[in-house]
């Protein structure tokens, strides 16, 4: 009798090694970069043998670690149980049991390294977990593809579902819409998006080296007072200062649109019949493959001068989706608002998104902003009662800029937040530079919880979050009138029998 796929113990392909070793490096260098910058900074330091052996043994260790590692990695379909079965460790065996219908995504990632050597890592996403998901390094080409139809395939089986694309066997899945983001595109998204993640990255960074610069300034700190005398004030000292500024801001540009090119590169969107896929990446080329039913939060995100440029960004939640693993989400950019509507007409057919009832906050939303926004700049004013160096006009000043930059956020987010109930689907919208319109069928609902606190009931007013598979849509301070709308959900989840898994 012929053995079926995978039914034997497999390993990774032998190259395997070389991954796990360069990514077990880059590990240690990630932990301990700063305590190496440290030592080189430090010139008086005297060089000695001791220094010279570090990076020899943390190589051999990790050349040790990547081979056990390889050994002990084994992986196998067990075909009586209906899963998928992993062992792995270095120091303990860890034994890993998947059943295939708790398989909700299977994918493709290469890394750069990967790419040059002609293999394929191997992403399994599985529902309810809250582990990052499953991941078999080092893999053919063929034996990818393989293993992800049958394991796809397998699942199909468990729900008694027809999918003719999960197996090679069946009919072929045509093609029906190609989308290509181009280096133009890719460009407007990095000067569009939010650069000031590149100036934290900067601050960031500057903050984790003060402390291994802080004592060779320290030694000269007279020095350097004397010289920042010697500056002219204040229309040189405003100009230096806007010169920094704009060097800052420059630099932070650069830094998101490197950070989207490497993310984003070469992104290709087919869309077919039955799927959706997606391959994109630079440093790691990702591939995913997606079914309509899966989808759990359709998000659509531009701001004024993406809208502007029609400039979209879609986010896709799938079922098994957390919060805290952003992995699971995927994540497509730089669409046109034509491809945003495609893209919603194939994940949710034609039907009506006609609004039905609106819902907006109450004030009393938007005062709790403001207090929770306050106790910030109370507890700051500790600093000048400390600190001779800081006056209380200073921050004064401080004071009032943080005040109305608070208060126009919130009034922002207050005025944008609305949720919108129609016959199918729960949309919420809110936004102050970023503007976000989350959307998710009613009948994916799994729970509607209400939750009402004691200064809420006199106002009659409660707070409401909706829970999916993938996530929860929260909404606050909101009139007691929704309820009606909540049971209306209620009996769209319990008398729906269409798949959502």
């Amino acid at each position: 009798m012929e053995m079926q796929p995978f039914s034997s113990p497999q390993r990774q392909s032998v190259t395997g090694i070389l991954i796990i070793f360069a990514g077990t490096l880059y590990k240690i260098f990630r932990m301990f970069w700063a305590v190496v910058l440290y030592f080189i900074i430090q010139q008086s330091t005297p060089f000695s043998v001791f220094y010279a052996l570090i990076p020899i043994i943390v190589v051999a260790l990790a050349v040790v670690h990547s081979y056990i590692s390889y050994k002990n990695f084994k992986f196998h379909i067990d075909y009586e149980k209906d899963e998928l079965v992993l062992t792995k460790g270095v120091f303990s065996t860890d034994f890993i049991a998947i059943p295939f219908d708790k398989i909700q995504q299977v994918n493709f990632e290469r890394g750069i390294l990967e790419r040059i050597i002609g293999i394929y890592s191997l992403v399994i996403d599985t529902a309810g977990s809250d582990q990052k998901e499953i991941k078999i390094h080092a893999i053919e080409k063929e034996n990818a593809e393989e293993l992800s139809a049958i394991l796809l395939s397998k699942k199909e089986e468990q729900q008694r579902t027809i999918d003719a694309t999960d197996s090679a066997n069946h009919v072929v899945d045509n093609t029906e819409w190609t989308y290509k983001l181009g280096v133009g595109r890719l460009l407007k998204i990095g000067v569009s998006s939010n650069f000031l993640r590149g100036f934290g990255l900067i601050i960031a960074f500057i903050s984790t080296l003060y402390n291994e610069f802080s004592r060779l300034f320290f030694e000269r700190k007279e020095l350097l007072l004397e010289e920042a005398d010697k500056i002219p004030f204040p229309l040189e000292s405003f100009f230096i200062f806007a010169i920094l500024a704009i060097s800052i801001l420059l630099l932070s540009i650069f830094i998101t649109v490197a950070e989207v090119f490497i993310k984003y590169y070469n992104l290709k969107l087919v869309q077919t019949s039955e799927r959706l896929h997606l391959e994109m990446g630079l440093r790691t080329n990702t591939k995913v493959s997606l079914k309509p039913r899966r989808v759990q939060i359709v998000s659509i995100i531009t701001n004024p001068l993406q809208k502007w440029l029609n400039i979209y960004e879609i986010k896709i939640t799938l079922a098994g989706s957390r919060e805290k693993n952003a992995k699971s989400k995927i994540s497509i950019p730089g669409l046109e608002e034509e491809s945003t509507k495609r893209i919603k007409s194939f994940l949710y057919g034609k039907r009506a998104e006609g609004e039905k009832a609106v819902f907006k906050p109450n004030i009393v939303d938007f005062l709790r902003r403001v207090n929770f926004g306050l106790i910030p700049l109370l507890i700051s004013y500790i600093i000048p009662l400390i600190f001779e160096e800081v006056s209380i006009s200073e921050w004064l000043i401080f004071a009032v800029i943080y005040i109305l930059s608070m208060l126009f956020y919130n009034f922002r987010m207050f005025k944008s937040t609305k949720l919108t109930f129609s016959e199918d689907f729960l949309v919420k919208s809110y936004g102050v530079w970023n503007l976000v319109e989350q959307t998710t069928e009613i009948y994916k609902l799994q729970s509607v919880s209400i939750n009402r606190p004691l200064w809420y009931k006199r106002r009659g007013l409660v707070n409401v979050s909706f829970h999916t598979a993938g996530g929860d849509i929260s909404f606050r301070a909101v009139d007691e009138d929704i309820l009606t709308y909540l049971n209306y959900s209620l009996f769209r989840i319990q008398t729906s029998e269409k798949a959502w898994m």
